[in-house]
């Protein structure tokens, strides 16, 4: 190991790489120069298909496609990454550089415990240690603030949950004090909390460490939090790099101005400014790169300049930059305000006191004959939708959500009255599965690999619009593309062929073809880069203004709800412990669950700050209902006995505002503002 500290810890020089396809050669990255310096964060941010994880790819010297062309040099304090040879490479990834994946489920091995994972790592680079390596590993999962050490040593990864997997990932890869760890997108995929709770984390042990890191993230809101330095990267080349507080306040060049305008803010709904729902094209890869590679898609393309010549990195300004006009000014445009509904008097969905329990066996249970522990997922929610409203459904993993949403799709049985458009629902028929259509949050496992995206429209027409010809159905996937702006050849391809963004609007368009009355969207912006979530928003948006439907959005990013939501209803352990309008979502007062909500969600506003409210622990287990407050046992706000006692009162603060909570509104109402706005 180099022990010149002066040295960076990562050195990429004039990197390029393409794999040989079936199409030709395929670039994927080029000229890329950047500079990890010992003890610093770099964030590197763009949209999907820029080549974010293929540069980690590349770091770890794990290349996926054949090769056909690779050059420059990627440096680990000073030694050659790309001249070790397989036995060199085994002996430096885990011990001196490590990965933290966005997918922990599928970063640990299932049959595996979380012990034996740690113990495995240590003993393969760091055995001659004088603790023991279990004990070393219980004091990892310890470090990494997982509860009851001892006992996570003996689980496997199904046993806990996303946020507590991703902890144990994050304790692997601190586990023989590396000199570099690659983060690739480790909390897209966990809600607002859970993240703010593992990046507080991440800053300990890095503080505790000095550890080098290479944070990428579509979440420029989380870059913003973590990073010292950001790279912009757009098409394999890196076209913008600054100090993250001067980039993220003032960048320069246009791919990094149209991604921050597509990221929504606190302050929208005082500025009126609307999202950026225009992505970037995707940037040309089988042909030779143009001088610029956002040529394509700048609207500030000057022939005769921006063509002139190769456009690389230069100093600017405090700043390194892409652009041959120099950048451009900070105070990007506000893009138009959003067009929104207006949600009529009538109900289109009316649930009281729904209740879902289900049965939870472990192996010992089955192999015992005992009978299976009952686990309350959803207690007693009271929700009234209206026709052309949009009620976003908000709260942390495993607060009972989704759980919810499968329940008004009539995907799990439930107790309780349930009305669609004034109607009790009798029985979960073909009738009502048509007028209430769920839009999944992934894609991938939704959409049939096997079929067309024209035979995955024409199922619904055939199954609830039974009258359509064959040809008509033709022209009816073909009309329902479109809508979802897709070309109607699009009806020929498979899922695997499309972007994520583009099988989620193919999603969506399954949604439309039986003409619903009410969408559910579980989840159906999470893990998208910032640029397609506003486009699947508006779209969202526009076909509700089209057809009048009511639509439950459920989600963990409470930025984006501003832009599309009129109510929205906090959930918690199974239970509704706020309602209120969007429109006054920035005044108190709020349930002290739903502050803490709304003050861990990331935002790289700079005309507000975010007022910290973190949580301990997690959600304690739903096997027994609670004889008071469900959030007691985490509420910073506790009032002793009386929360663990009693249930709560449901508090009215008028204009259809409700809070689930003992604390009175008059005490609620002092708290702090979550936000603080710059005219304040």
């Amino acid at each position: 190991m180099a022990q010149d500290t002066t040295t960076p810890a990562l050195r990429v020089t004039d990197y390029a790489l393409s794999y040989a396809t079936a199409a030709g050669e395929v670039r994927i990255l080029d000229r890329v120069n950047l500079t990890i310096g010992r003890g610093e964060v770099l964030g590197l941010v763009g949209e999907s298909g820029s080549a974010k994880s293929s540069l980690a790819n590349a770091i770890m010297r794990d290349l996926p496609g054949r090769v056909a062309h690779e050059a420059g040099k990627i440096e680990l304090a000073g030694d050659d990454l790309n001249a070790m040879d397989a036995a060199a490479l085994d002996a430096v990834r885990g011990k001196r550089i490590a990965m933290v994946f966005q997918n922990a489920a599928t970063a640990l091995d299932p049959v595996q415990t979380l012990g034996g994972h740690l113990v495995e790592t240590l003993a393969t680079h760091a055995p001659d240690a004088e603790d023991s390596l279990k004990e070393r590993a219980r004091a990892l999962l310890e470090l990494v603030g997982l509860p009851d050490p001892k006992g996570m040593m003996a689980r496997y990864p199904h046993q806990v949950s996303g946020g507590e997997k991703q902890r144990v990932v994050l304790a692997l890869a601190f586990a023989c004090d590396p000199e570099l760890i690659l983060f690739d997108e480790p909390t897209s995929a966990l809600d607002a909390t859970t993240a703010a709770t593992l990046l507080d984390l991440f800053r300990e042990l890095q503080a505790k460490t000095g550890v080098a890191g290479l944070f990428i993230s579509h979440d420029l809101g989380t870059v913003a939090e973590i990073a010292d330095r950001v790279a912009v990267i757009y098409g394999g080349r890196i076209v913008e790099e600054a100090p993250a507080e001067l980039l993220f306040k003032a960048p320069r060049h246009p791919y990094t101005r149209a991604l921050l305008a597509s990221l929504p803010r606190p302050s929208d709904s005082r500025t009126g400014r609307g999202l950026n729902e225009r992505g970037a094209r995707p940037a040309p890869r089988l042909t030779a790169p143009p001088p610029c590679i956002y040529a394509e898609s700048c609207p500030h393309f000057t022939p005769g300049v921006c063509d002139k010549a190769v456009v690389d990195l230069e100093p600017r300004d405090g700043r390194l930059l892409a652009c041959a006009r120099g950048g451009f000014d900070s105070d990007a445009a506000i893009a138009p305000a959003d067009a929104r509904s207006t949600p009529q008097d009538a109900p289109a969905l009316w649930l009281h006191d729904l209740k879902v329990t289900y049965g939870r066996a472990t192996l010992t249970d089955r192999l015992r004959g005992r009978a299976p522990k009952l686990v309350h997922a959803v207690l007693g929610a009271d929700l009234m939708l209206h026709k052309g409203e949009t009620m976003a459904l908000v709260g942390e993993s495993g607060c009972g959500k989704s759980t919810l949403a499968r329940a008004l799709a009539g995907l799990v049985p439930f107790e309780g009255r349930l009305e669609l458009d004034g109607q009790p629902v009798e029985q979960m028929d073909a009738n009502y599965r048509a007028r209430v259509q769920m839009i999944f949050q992934n894609p991938d496992s939704s959409l049939n690999p096997r079929h067309t995206v024209g035979t995955i429209l024409s199922r619904p027409l055939k199954l609830y619009r039974p009258g359509l010809t064959r040809t008509e159905r033709r022209a009816e996937v073909a009309r329902i593309l479109e809508r979802v702006s897709l070309p109607a050849s699009y009806a020929s391809r498979h899922p695997h062929q499309l972007s994520g963004g583009e099988k989620q609007r193919v999603a969506i368009a399954r949604a439309l073809a039986a003409r619903p009355e009410v969408i559910i969207a579980d989840e159906v912006t999470s893990g998208l880069d910032a640029a397609v979530q506003a486009a699947i928003v508006a779209l969202l948006r526009e076909i509700q203004a089209e057809t009048g439907c009511a639509l439950i959005f459920i989600s963990h990013d409470l930025a984006i709800l501003r832009h599309l939501a009129h109510r929205v209803a906090v959930m918690y352990l199974g239970e509704i412990v706020e309602e209120r309008q969007t429109a006054g979502i920035d005044a108190a007062p709020y349930h002290p669950y739903t502050e803490a909500l709304l003050s861990s969600s990331h935002s790289i506003d700079p005309h507000s700050e975010t007022r910290r409210v973190r949580l301990s622990g997690g959600l304690p287990p739903r096997t027994a209902r609670l004889p008071g407050c469900p959030f007691e046992s985490r509420c910073p706000k506790r009032l002793g006995a009386v929360c663990a006692e009693r249930p709560p009162p449901r508090r009215q603060a008028g204009g259809g505002h409700e809070i689930l909570c003992h604390i009175d509104l008059e005490t609620l109402s002092d708290a702090a503002p979550v936000w603080r706005f710059a005219a304040e």
